[in-house]
């Protein structure tokens, strides 16, 4: 998988969809939006399929998860999860990848496979009238696939390319250095899709064991939201998938890591800088953290929409950067709580000290009442939308059971979440958000900034972006 550039705003999954669910509705409304019913069923070859009925248009969206991601990884070929999902349309026992895509094209099926550090995700949306044609299709590449070497020699040298690419614009790459230097050697740490070492490791007798291991029925979760009968649609998923066997693997190792105490400063050097990016943060909470809800409504206020905090002393009153944003990654085991933003080389100095200082302000002063009402209200109106259609929908119902969250637990999430109180807040503001601990990785020329990252740490470690890895 290529870096990526964050976003504003970068909440994590997690904390968007727990928000998102909650209802458009005025302030003080009794009842709140809950999770539609929808059915889960076991296969008896151990396969988890989910269904939800919506029958607005005649499409089909459907969300396969596996519970393996980049944490499974064997150690120096970081990137072998990624490779494996991603050469699935490279060619199957029956088709060639030339062929593959012409029987996408011809039905018009929107088709990505993508992997994080907890889980492998592919996704596909089709018409109705091609549900014949289109789950055959998905299930041959997913139990069929052929991994011919030359097309996983290309695949290796692009994404190696894709990263060196990456490493031009700080935005890409940023995040991953953070989360190296924040988990070190923690599987957390590794790059989901490998870096230009890891890469070159990886054969094809390792995607092919990733596949043999991983890719089980026992692992797999099949989510399908959109114009479809729910018994019928079940009978057809346990006929085109019967052959499909394989026990689950045992879990990956991810042990619980905790928050670093004391300072950490790295700076990756880019000669050519003309900004300066920069992350904050420690390690924060994972998926099924009970104080999810009051977490992100604070987090609302600091660093979660444009009028946060953060963002307002960043960009709004001192005009450092263009967009500040922070975000709880929730993962399976904690991952990461981040602070982010970008200035120009003169402003570096000022912008980082900025940055602390509503940290300490967050410690000091926190949110009152109406605030609190002001992000609860924002919460429960304005994400509703994202997470109206069948496409949306499927990916929500197969990251709440990849993240073992039942319908019941989501729907109490949402409530805790609006009964959000100023102790709530409190307990959540000294509990979760870094206050005199911290990491801080910055990239920028470090022949301008060298002595300011100095002033927030005795020990700066200092790397070349172009330098191979994170």
């Amino acid at each position: 998988m290529n870096p990526r550039p964050a976003r504003f705003p970068a909440a994590c999954f997690c904390i968007v969809l727990l928000a998102s669910f909650c209802a458009a509705q005025a302030p003080g409304s009794e009842k709140l939006f809950e999770l539609p019913e929808y059915k889960r069923v076991q296969l008896p070859n151990g396969l988890t399929l989910i269904l939800l009925e919506k029958r607005a248009l005649p499409m089909i969206s459907v969300e396969i998860g596996l519970r393996s991601g980049s944490v499974a990884d064997p150690a120096g070929k970081e990137g072998t999860a990624s490779l494996t999902a991603t050469l699935l349309r490279k060619g199957t026992a029956s088709r060639s990848t030339e062929q593959i895509s012409a029987d996408l094209d011809f039905i018009g099926m929107e088709y990505d496979a993508r992997v994080d550090q907890d889980a492998t995700r592919i996704s596909a949306d089709f018409l109705k009238k091609d549900l014949d044609t289109a789950l055959p299709l998905l299930a041959d590449l997913l139990l069929h696939p052929a991994f011919p070497e030359a097309e996983m020699k290309k695949k290796v040298a692009q994404e190696q390319d894709a990263i060196r690419s990456a490493k031009d614009d700080p935005r890409a790459v940023i995040r991953s250095y953070f989360l190296k230097f924040l988990f070190a050697d923690h599987p957390y740490g590794r790059p989901p899709g490998g870096d230009e070492r890891s890469l070159a490791n990886i054969s094809r007798d390792d995607i092919a064991a990733f596949y043999r291991a991983h890719y089980t029925p026992a692992n797999t979760v099949i989510a399908m939201v959109g114009d479809l009968d729910v018994a019928a649609i079940q009978a057809k998923v346990a006929e085109v998938f019967v052959s499909w066997k394989g026990k689950a693997p045992a879990d990956a190792a991810v042990p619980v890591f905790k928050p670093l105490t004391g300072k950490r400063v790295m700076l990756v050097d880019k000669p050519d800088a003309t900004q300066t990016y920069f992350m904050i943060g420690n390690v924060g909470i994972s998926s099924t953290n009970a104080d999810r809800g009051y977490i992100n409504v604070v987090n609302t206020l600091f660093g979660g929409r444009f009028t946060s905090l953060f963002n307002t002393e960043l960009r709004i009153k001192s005009g450092y950067s263009y967009g500040a944003y922070s975000f709880f990654d929730q993962k399976r085991s904690p991952g990461p709580f981040i602070m982010s933003t970008f200035t120009k080389n003169a402003t570096t100095g000022p912008a980082l000290a900025k940055s602390f200082e509503v940290l300490e302000t967050l410690h000091q002063k926190g949110f009152n009442t109406a605030e609190l009402t002001s992000a609860k209200t924002y919460i429960r109106g304005t994400l509703p939308p994202s997470f109206e259609t069948s496409p949306q929908l499927a990916r929500a119902l197969a990251g709440l059971e990849l993240s073992g969250i039942t319908r019941d637990q989501f729907n109490q999430n949402l409530a805790r979440e609006q009964s959000t109180g100023d102790t709530d807040a409190h307990r959540a503001i000294e509990t979760y958000f870094p206050d005199h601990d911290y990491v801080l990785v910055m990239i920028g020329k470090a022949s301008e900034i060298r002595d300011i990252a100095g002033k927030y740490s005795d020990k700066v470690i200092l790397k070349k972006i172009s330098d191979p890895g994170f």
